[in-house]
């Protein structure tokens, strides 16, 4: 099926407000995702790769690299999440160059992530629910507070299987290419952190 749109992958990205994020696999494989288009169009593949091993013991808190794929098979966003001991921490590259850094705050109540630029400021913060359901936002704020998109975790009828999670994701369409990207790329972590079996 031809593509209805000429643009592709980062430059289609760089034109949207919101994008659609479906998990294809899940369990004891490596986790697979397209993202798609709020017209239901594939524009990017993304593919983990961790050791059976290492998803098997370490769990949700395990080392991984996704890489996303255009339609071209072109690598155009790279995620980069090291094993630590530390803070939970995640990189981010667009067309090899370092975008963003993605970490998971330590807090008691609602969980929080932030997304900063690639020399370490902060740039969007994300806050989850108070109570992580089968269906919940996490909601977008810039640095100066304001309310600017989400991640919303839906319940798929379609799926009806475990590890087949769905999402939608919001942001302005002027934002940076890069943190589109990154907020993609949180969108995957929260499913390793808050929805992975």
């Amino acid at each position: 099926m031809e593509s209805k749109n000429p643009l592709t992958g980062i430059e289609l990205l760089k034109t949207l407000d919101r994008v659609l994020i479906l998990e294809k696999s899940g369990s004891y494989v490596n986790n697979k995702y397209v993202v798609l288009t709020t017209e239901g169009e594939v524009f990017l593949y993304a593919k983990e790769d961790s050791g059976f091993l290492n998803k098997v013991l370490a769990g949700k808190s395990r080392s991984f690299e996704i890489d996303v794929f255009d339609t071209n098979d072109k690598e155009v966003i790279k995620i980069r999440r090291p094993y630590t001991v530390a803070e939970d921490k995640m990189d981010v590259s667009v067309g090899g160059q370092a975008a963003a850094v993605v970490r998971k705050e330590v807090t008691f109540f609602k969980p929080v992530l932030t997304i900063s630029d690639a020399n370490d400021r902060l740039v969007i913060r994300v806050k989850g629910p108070m109570s992580i359901s089968s269906e919940c936002n996490f909601e977008l704020y810039s640095k100066d507070k304001q309310r600017i998109g989400d991640i919303s975790k839906r319940w798929c009828a379609a799926a009806r299987s475990p590890g087949r999670d769905r999402f939608a994701v919001r942001f302005p369409a002027d934002l940076d290419v890069r943190y589109k990207a990154a907020v993609i790329s949180t969108c995957f972590l929260i499913d390793f952190l808050f929805y992975e079996n």
